[in-house]
């Protein structure tokens, strides 16, 4: 099985803060202005209700070979995912900026805090290094199978 090795990417630069009129339903305006870090395009977001409003930043994870009984060996992302804020929002863990894990396509852990992002990546280091001492034994095991 052959390894895919897209690197995530992950935006460098951001683009200027912007700033729209937006109407908002059931009357009135506001001005609004993403964060310096939010890269969606707000086109649909010139109406709307209050608490509609999100900001973002997508970031790709790394595509594997995954087998699918019907299409056989696809790439599949794992650990893509969103720096989001909902800034009307009234649950709190939306309205501060916060990250939208995707662990495996269609699969989400939501609003995820600094601390608990840390949490994950340390437990995803945990596994890297797991994994490593799965490599030396699977080395070991088809070298004494007499196959590289």
């Amino acid at each position: 099985m052959t390894l895919l090795h897209d690197a995530p990417t992950v935006p460098t630069q951001f683009p200027a803060r912007r700033t729209w009129v937006r109407r908002i339903h059931g009357g009135g305006q506001r001005v609004e202005t993403c964060p310096e870090w939010c890269t969606d395009h707000h086109r649909n977001d010139t109406s709307g209700h209050l608490d509609d409003l999100q900001h973002g930043a997508h970031f790709d994870g790394p595509l594997l070979p995954v087998f699918d009984a019907e299409q056989g060996t696809v790439p599949m992302p794992i650990l893509a995912g969103r720096l989001s804020v909902d800034p009307y929002s009234s649950d709190p863990r939306r309205n501060r900026p916060h990250v939208h894990l995707e662990p495996y396509a269609d699969e989400v852990m939501e609003c995820l805090t600094p601390s608990e992002l840390a949490t994950i990546i340390g437990q995803l280091r945990a596994h890297c290094d797991q994994l490593d001492d799965v490599l030396g034994r699977l080395v070991e095991a088809r070298a004494e199978a007499g196959g590289a």
